[in-house]
């Protein structure tokens, strides 16, 4: 992920977060126009992330309930708001995201290690999960934004099942990797309790565009274990999506 050194007035950040800040090298990792990422190196290597008040209670809730487990996501430093903004402060995991040259160069590893660590994401314990129903909740706001695509909602809701941990937005840039040990997930405020293929569809997607070819898709099922894969609610989840676009 890109990294630029810039200068950072930190008067506007809650009063928690500025002893981290003092004298450290701020970087701009910002990839989305929702949120500006800042890369913190000080007394801790942690990332800041700041967007609009409400929008990364989320983000926190689900990297603090999933930090309990074999510390598959960062742990969570700070999490303060004021009137307007959110502020998430988390430590930076050890490594490179699935998109970095050291990964991307090797893709069929990556596609391997990629699904791996999925099957293991959604072999985690789901109980005490701060939300419980992601596939209804997500059918639920495409049905408020489109009432034009309402038989295949309908479809996808008869055929979900909610039983197991979703990343949300299983993409190659939200995993880090250490020369392609696993480190942990980032980027986790659309997880939850919700059914595999959403994520399946996912890790497929962003295998075919980060890499411009669709060549690696069967070792990433394989991996993952197609034992668990059903084609036809995995094809179903593919037109949900494909809808949505």
């Amino acid at each position: 992920m890109k990294k630029t050194e810039i200068d950072f007035h930190f008067a506007n950040v809650p009063v928690q977060i500025r002893p981290y800040l003092k004298n450290a090298n701020i970087y701009d990792s910002s990839c989305s126009e929702n949120a500006k990422t800042l890369f913190v190196v000080g007394d801790v290597k942690a990332y800041l992330k700041i967007s609009k008040r409400g929008s990364l209670e989320r983000e926190y809730e689900m990297t603090r309930f999933l930090n309990r487990y074999h510390a598959v996501a960062p742990q969570v430093i700070a999490y303060e708001s004021d009137a307007d903004h959110d502020f998430l402060f988390t430590e930076a995991l050890a490594g490179e995201d699935g998109t970095a040259e050291e990964h991307i160069e090797n893709p069929r590893k990556l596609a391997g290690v990629f699904g791996k660590s999925l099957r293991m994401l959604h072999s985690l314990p789901t109980e005490g999960c701060p939300y419980p129903h992601r596939t209804t909740e997500m059918l639920d706001e495409l049905n408020d934004k489109d009432t034009s695509h309402l038989q295949i909602i309908h479809q996808v809701k008869n055929s979900a099942i909610d039983n197991v941990m979703i990343h949300g937005d299983y993409c190659l840039p939200n995993i880090i990797m250490d020369n392609f040990a696993f480190k942990g997930f980032i980027d986790l405020g659309y997880g939850g309790v919700g059914d595999r293929h959403y994520d399946l569809y996912w890790g497929l997607w962003t295998l075919n565009y980060n890499l411009k070819t669709d060549q690696y898709k069967d070792i990433f099922l394989d991996a993952y274990g197609r034992e668990h894969v059903d084609e036809d609610r995995l094809n179903l989840f593919t037109s949900w999506m494909e809808l949505a676009d």
